[in-house]
């Protein structure tokens, strides 16, 4: 495979500028988006107007590629081509108002669906009207293998790049933070693939559909690499239903996945083999696509229980949906390819993107169902009787505000839970609080209003934050100040002396155990002057907090007294205190300890 030169280069790049203008533009966007957002200076919850445009690029890109290659195969005029991009820059900036993914958990999802929708939409938008199979293959095919390529020269692209990056910091002393390779991978992953990607979208529909050559690559990566995968899936799966039969027992929630991994991998390895499964000398191949089929009815009703289990026990959630959706796309299709003799391969993209499309809004969407099935448990739930029953709705409760907002309880409170919400988010911004803040705030909100107690339904960890109450560092008494959290290059020096700090975990030995306590490590002129241990720190608050409870800032945020959160060290020189500004981490219940613990703060200094 020979890499591309730069004048083949340029000659692609005219052609897809004149081919695919907004693309191309939207490439750009992205690229400078997303470069922007992960350099310095920006804050750690960007601007989500940034954030949403950043996202919309890679709808845009995708439904516009759709709208051209019908328009093209439909030899529709310039006019009318323009005018189905108009159609697609409306529905984008329609989306661009409707989602708020820092809001709603589930225009995540939206997000996430029309993507899988539009990349689907790209596989069909040139065979719509006509268009035999073979072409519709050999289209899709093409659009396979060029995505490899593009991600394999942008592969060899960054690593050439960066190693000359690096030789030349090297070299010439000329330091390259990590954001330069960062930008660099962005700019060849975003802007490189997508306009060489664009370069080889084919464009002589007709010459397309006549084409018969058959890349041997793709015959030995289905018959050795997929084929066999499946098999494995289908063997696991197949003893796994005897053993069900054996012991009359429900199945697993694990089994749908696998499930649908073995039928992930087995439609992708039919569709690989399709033109060549009729043809002499490949008669295991249409026995094979037989067989699938037939072994699918079994896997079916497998998946059918799996799902009947989840839904009936805990209700609908957006996942559960997918669940069900994809059980009965697979019922429909298996039934279609044993059945019909016509066989047509365009119904697979074209179903599911019918049922990506269904899920998004509407009444029968994933989201519209999900939430009502849920109310509907928490209604039933906040009348039961049944103590382990009524555990469960702290979880309900947080699963509605955190998918779809405070106002999804409307119909427990009298109260006007949307004015609520508009005033959470209001003082959220007014006070430049991150999102995840303010969601807390709304969980709170609603377990008040509701008069639910927030049960800690989590058996071995659990996440909490401690912060610091006082705004302003007392430094009476003191000769210095110095931020841990300041990542400048300058060196730390006080009195003469460099000050150096590390962060880190060491071994210690508690109960004839080892762990791993995290700790600041403060180095004077190169030396080891003090160690802070910042989980015994931790510990301690965790005792405090369930003695007496510190006041609640926010889910699982509780603020402390400056006075408690801090630690001294004597040094030969100098008297040094540690005060914590924020101390969060995932803790070990039963055993009370932490499994990871993050901090920031100040060490003050003062002269012996």
């Amino acid at each position: 495979m020979k890499l591309p030169s730069v004048i083949m280069l340029w000659q692609n790049l005219k052609t897809v500028v004149a081919r695919f203008p907004l693309q191309v533009l939207i490439a750009l966007l992205a690229t400078g988006l997303w470069c922007y957002l992960v350099g310095p200076g920006v804050k750690m919850e960007p601007n989500e107007h940034l954030v949403k445009l950043l996202l919309l690029c890679n709808l845009g890109l995708t439904l516009l590629l759709a709208s051209d290659t019908y328009a093209e195969s439909s030899s529709l005029s310039t006019t009318s081509k323009w005018l189905l991009r108009l159609l697609a820059l409306a529905l984008l900036t329609t989306l661009y108002f409707l989602i708020d993914p820092f809001k709603y958990l589930i225009d995540v999802f939206r997000v996430v669906l029309f993507a899988f929708a539009f990349h689907l939409l790209v596989a069909f938008a040139p065979f719509i009207k006509r268009g035999s199979l073979n072409g519709f293959w050999q289209y899709n095919k093409t659009l396979f293998l060029r995505i490899l390529i593009s991600a394999f020269y942008a592969a060899v692209l960054f690593a050439g790049l960066a190693i000359a990056l690096f030789a030349i910091d090297g070299l010439f002393n000329m330091t390259f933070k990590s954001d330069v390779y960062l930008r660099l991978f962005i700019t060849l992953s975003t802007g490189f693939v997508t306009i060489f990607f664009l370069a080889g979208v084919p464009s002589n529909f007709q010459s397309i559909a006549e084409e018969q050559r058959y890349p041997k690559g793709l015959k030995i990566f289905t018959q050795y690499v997929l084929i066999p995968l499946m098999t494995i899936y289908l063997a696991i799966l197949l003893v796994y239903e005897i053993k069900i039969a054996i012991n009359w027992e429900l199945p697993k929630g694990l089994v749908s996945t696998l499930i649908l991994g073995y039928a992930v991998f087995g439609v992708l390895s039919l569709l690989l083999v399709y033109p060549i499964k009729e043809k002499d000398g490949n008669g295991w191949i249409k026995l094979f696509s037989r067989f699938f089929y037939v072994m699918m009815i079994p896997l079916i009703v497998l998946l059918i229980l799996a799902v009947i289990k989840r839904v009936g026990n805990y209700g609908i959630t957006e996942s559960r949906y997918i669940l069900i959706i994809l059980a009965a796309w697979l019922t429909g299709i298996t039934a279609y390819f044993l059945f019909s003799n016509k066989q047509n391969i365009k119904l697979i993209p074209i179903s599911l993107f019918v049922l990506a499309i269904l899920a998004i809004y509407g009444p029968q969407s994933a989201f519209s169902i999900s939430r009502n099935s849920q109310t509907a448990r928490l209604k039933k739930l906040m009348t039961s009787k049944d103590a382990p029953s009524r555990k469960e709705i702290p979880e309900v409760v947080r699963y509605l505000v955190d998918r779809h907002g405070l106002a999804s309880l409307q119909s427990f409170t009298a109260a006007n839970l949307t004015e609520i919400e508009k005033k959470i988010y209001a003082n959220a911004k007014k006070n430049s609080l991150m999102s995840y803040e303010a969601k807390s705030k709304e969980i709170d909100t609603a377990f008040a209003l509701l008069k639910v107690k927030d049960m800690d339904n989590s058996v071995f960890a659990k996440y909490i934050t401690f912060t610091n109450t006082s705004g302003v560092i007392d430094v009476r008494g003191y000769d210095g100040l110095i931020d841990l959290n300041d990542y400048s290059a300058l060196a730390n020096v006080f009195n003469g002396d460099k000050i150096e700090f590390e962060k880190g975990q060491r071994e210690e030995r508690k109960q004839h155990r080892r762990k791993k306590a995290e700790r600041l490590l403060v180095k004077i002129n190169g030396l080891e002057a003090a160690v802070f241990n910042v989980d015994s720190l931790a510990r301690d608050l965790l005792m405090k907090n369930e003695q007496k409870g510190f006041e609640k800032h926010g889910h699982e945020t509780f603020a402390v007294p400056s006075a408690l959160l801090q630690l001294k060290k004597q040094t030969p020189k100098y008297n040094l205190t540690f005060v914590a500004r924020n101390l969060s981490g995932n803790y070990q219940k039963n055993e009370r300890i932490f499994n990871w613990l993050n901090f920031d703060g100040y060490l003050l200094i003062k002269k012996n």
